[in-house]
């Protein structure tokens, strides 16, 4: 899963690497060190993280990809409460 590269024999099919928010790693870890099992060793989540070649267990792929959806949704619901509202448009009658 070495995304980082771009090789002419691969047809340059790979994006360039666009590393995680913080905040996004850290709510990741958060929600997954609060879930019950055997918790994810340390080189699963560089190589989850980061565009570095690695096997993860299929276990803990799952696990991690599982508190990384519920991350993102925390992340995005926070987000959309701070938006402050927008202010409603006022139309008004104008003569010719």
């Amino acid at each position: 899963m070495c995304g980082s590269t771009f090789r002419e024999e691969d047809g340059m099919f790979y994006r360039a690497f666009v590393p995680p928010s913080a905040e996004l790693v850290a709510r990741t870890r958060m929600v997954e060190a609060s879930m019950p099992g055997e918790h994810v060793p340390e080189e699963s989540w560089r190589a989850f993280f980061s565009p570095a070649c690695g096997a993860i267990a299929w276990a803990h792929f799952e696990r991690m990809f599982a508190a990384r959806k519920s991350a993102v949704t925390y992340l995005a619901i926070q987000t959309s409460a701070r938006r402050r509202a927008r202010p409603l448009s006022v139309f008004r009658c104008v003569a010719d």
